[in-house]
């Protein structure tokens, strides 16, 4: 089964931005807060608090964006411009925005005036769990995933994307099956009760 990237996108409250005399902009927030329930996609999803930990203990470079878009980049780990931070809370960002650069510049100003309040993050499941919820709602749990980009974005809702389809649609045919298991096994049980 080949990887498929994941978006999500989530209504940051705590997004902020600040300037300094040295001609630093900063926009810091959340990208995600553990264990707090997804928008409705056909089920819910949470994140882990431990999720993160190895993709960023692994020292690739991750990307800073404008709505997911590679050519809006606004910094990376690679460069230190953007810093990623896990605490009890969830993920935590510091991207110190280039004002020479008119798109970002443009970005720190729809932040800073509440234009844009998103963030967002692209990547890849590694591991995950499917339950259900007490009104038989699956809920899917990541574990473990690949942080591919991190987004600050205008359109702060989930977006459903084809590998969570994909890991969704194999949970549902995992149900199917143990409900005919299930159901096979009443089936015998009444034959030998006719018996």
């Amino acid at each position: 089964m080949s990887k498929q990237k994941e978006i999500r996108k989530i209504d940051v409250e705590s997004i902020e931005v600040n300037s300094n005399e040295e001609e630093s902009f900063l926009i810091e927030g959340y990208i995600n807060k553990f264990n707090t329930r997804s928008q409705f996609m056909g089920f819910f999803e949470q994140v882990d608090k431990n999720a993160f930990n190895r993709t960023l203990a692994d020292g690739h470079n991750i990307f800073g964006l404008y709505n997911h878009d590679s050519s809006k980049i606004l910094g990376s780990t690679k460069t230190n411009s953007l810093q990623l931070f896990v605490d009890d809370i969830g993920l935590r960002f510091s991207l110190n925005i280039n004002p020479n650069v008119s798109y970002a510049k443009d970005t720190y100003e729809l932040v800073r005036s509440g234009d844009v309040e998103g963030c967002s993050f692209g990547f890849y499941v590694t591991d995950d769990d499917w339950d259900y919820l007490e009104d038989g709602t699956e809920l899917r749990v990541i574990k473990d995933l690949e942080l591919i980009e991190v987004t600050i974005t205008p359109f702060p809702a989930y977006l459903t994307s084809e590998a969570s389809c994909r890991s969704y649609e194999e949970f549902k045919q995992e149900v199917k099956e143990q409900k005919n298991r299930e159901l096979k096994q009443r089936q015998i049980a009444i034959e030998l009760e006719l018996i």
